[in-house]
């Protein structure tokens, strides 16, 4: 017996050593398979695939233009790749059908749109109504708990977050600064979209703020361009006129500049941009801007977050334009103290 032992523990080793390789074998061949399975499963573009972001809203250029600008420019100052993006564009002018509105929404869901960018209030309900379950991210220049939009501004609820680019307030604030850079106003035009609850806070704000400054406030409800045209015949009965955001008038601002500049009235807009550029002035934030900070939302969204757990932003940085040719062309002399005021100052 004694004799035998050690052949026993040589054997025993042995087999053990046997079973060992034969796990390491199995363990390998199951590793292969499951790798194969993977491949199989998850082809190899599905893992490359861009991210798909519907963009939706109003036919307005330059500004739909600036505002998918702004979006890209924000994505990829967070590291996303122009081939790991996927733009859709969904453009729905103002007062159409509302079938229209649904066909637009549907068609970007049938792409796999993994989160909604809306322009404005206005097709939000459409788009949770027809898209449930795509997050949305929306920019407005109202306020979206009072329009009813979101729940709360810390919780905004239903996968629906929002960044608003104003304060329905400013439009009074606008009116002083109008009235400071041309002391002999008395008479202001400002138009605005009914249909719409963001232009209707600010038209409001605009209405308490007016008397106070001994200012007549002349407003006139658009809701085509027929509308605004008719709305503009009054430039020649008024000193100034101040752009109320949001609604119909939006897409309408270049022409609404260049008539009251040929009347040599003075204008004030919400925002410095390509279609706001000859206006007089401009006090507010910038809407590529704020598509830009937009972006953030969105990276969070396609990383997991739920929309409705991330808070409204609001504007931190809002920024006083003067358009000194514009001054001159409409024969204004801007007041030194107003004009050291300003951010940004056009020769």
């Amino acid at each position: 017996m004694t004799g035998n032992t050690p052949l026993v523990l040589i054997g025993s080793v042995e087999l053990r050593r046997g079973i060992c390789k034969s796990g390491i074998r199995t363990l390998k061949f199951a590793i292969i398979l499951g790798v194969i399975f993977f491949a199989l499963e998850c082809p190899a573009d599905a893992q490359t695939r861009p991210a798909r972001i519907g963009v939706l809203g109003a036919p307005e250029e330059p500004r739909f233009s600036g505002i998918v600008s702004g979006l890209k420019q924000g994505l990829r100052d967070l590291g996303y790749a122009e081939q790991a993006l996927e733009i859709l564009e969904g453009r729905v002018e103002r007062g159409k059908e509302k079938d229209r509105e649904r066909s637009v929404v549907e068609e970007l869901a049938r792409k796999n749109a993994q989160v909604l960018f809306i322009m404005g209030s206005r097709l939000v309900r459409r788009a949770r109504q027809v898209a449930p379950t795509i997050p949305i991210v929306f920019i407005t220049p109202g306020d979206p708990v009072a329009s009813g939009h979101v729940s709360s501004l810390s919780k905004p609820g239903n996968n629906t977050t929002a960044l608003t680019f104003e304060y329905p307030e400013l439009s009074g604030k606008r009116l002083e600064i109008l009235k400071e850079m041309v002391p002999r106003i008395r008479r202001v035009l400002a138009i605005y979209d009914p249909r719409d609850a963001s232009p209707l806070q600010g038209l409001t704000a605009a209405r308490e703020t007016a008397p106070k400054l001994g200012i007549t406030l002349l407003d006139r409800e658009t809701r085509s361009r027929e509308d605004i045209g008719r709305a503009l015949e009054m430039l020649g009965k008024v000193d100034g006129f101040l752009g109320i955001p949001g609604g119909i008038p939006t897409g309408h601002y270049q022409a609404i500049i260049r008539a009251a500049n040929t009347k040599r009235t003075a204008t004030i807009f919400h925002a410095h941009s390509g279609s706001t550029f000859e206006a007089l002035a401009s006090y507010g934030s910038s809407d590529t801007g704020i598509a830009r900070e937009a972006a953030r939302l969105i990276d969070k969204i396609l990383k997991g977050a739920n929309a409705g757990e991330l808070p409204v932003e609001r504007p931190t940085k809002l920024e006083l334009v003067i358009n000194l040719k514009t001054a001159k062309q409409i024969g204004v002399t801007i007041p030194p103290n107003v004009l050291a005021r300003a951010d940004k100052v056009i020769k």
